[in-house]
């Protein structure tokens, strides 16, 4: 498993420091935008702000991004160990495992705790927010697993058209949560178009981010893992 984990920890820094750049690059401008939309309704005359503070909050927001990758891969690697053998889809089952994690820690919370537009503030408090947190990641890897493990008994008895089915209803079922889950944030003035564009943006740099890990992973596991099994062990070299 050390093996595993130092995979991990190597792919998340790696897919740690590109989602921090593009979260300094990208990401940061856009939430000045929309601060600046949310706290002047679009008047220009505040421009002048502090150019320091705002590099000051990217690089720290770029290094969170580096560390959140590191947490995710870590994670990952031990996952992977533990679940390896159940996940289908042989050379792809790192990929699996990333959209199950992506789906566990970031989509199942979404569907109740969306991605806050600056502007936008949470109708209630850390106390509540946190354990709901909590509770939806459990959610969420239920549905993943659910999901994983029902394609992989369907695909094997009646073909991967059925197993693919299986796997999309407990989908379905988290789609219709998000529909019904009231709602959990209140304000914000940037346009409803800006606001959607940033929440798709938040979502595709943290897919981006689960896909980064996979392929990292995937080329440092093949480098520290097995033997090849076409290698001579030392019984079949002999011993003189």
């Amino acid at each position: 498993m050390i093996d595993r984990l130092r995979s991990g920890v190597a792919a998340g820094a790696l897919a740690g420091l590109a989602y921090g750049l593009f979260t300094w690059v990208v990401v940061s401008p856009l939430i000045h935008h929309l601060e600046h939309l949310a706290s002047h309704g679009g008047d220009h005359a505040h421009d002048a702000a502090p150019a320091v503070s705002e590099t000051a909050t990217a690089v720290v927001s770029a290094g969170g991004g580096v560390l959140w990758g590191v947490l995710l891969g870590a994670a990952f690697g031990v996952a992977y160990h533990l679940f390896e053998p159940a996940l289908p889809g042989g050379t792809l089952k790192p990929y699996v495992l990333a959209g199950a994690g992506f789906l566990t820690v970031s989509v199942a919370p979404w569907t109740v705790l969306p991605p806050a537009t600056p502007g936008m503030e949470p109708l209630y408090g850390s106390s509540l927010r946190v354990p709901l947190y909590l509770g939806l990641v459990g959610i969420g890897g239920l549905v993943a697993a659910t999901s994983v493990l029902g394609y992989a008994r369907a695909s094997r008895t009646r073909g991967r058209g059925t197993g693919a089915f299986v796997a999309l209803l407990p989908l379905v079922a988290l789609g219709i949560l998000s529909i019904a889950a009231p709602p959990t944030l209140t304000g914000g003035a940037a346009p409803a178009g800006v606001s959607a564009a940033f929440r798709w943006l938040v979502g595709f740099s943290q897919a981006g981010l689960w896909a980064l890990i996979a392929v990292a992973f995937s080329r440092f596991d093949r480098r520290v893992g097995r033997p090849d099994a076409n290698s001579p062990t030392p019984t079949a070299r002999g011993i003189d």
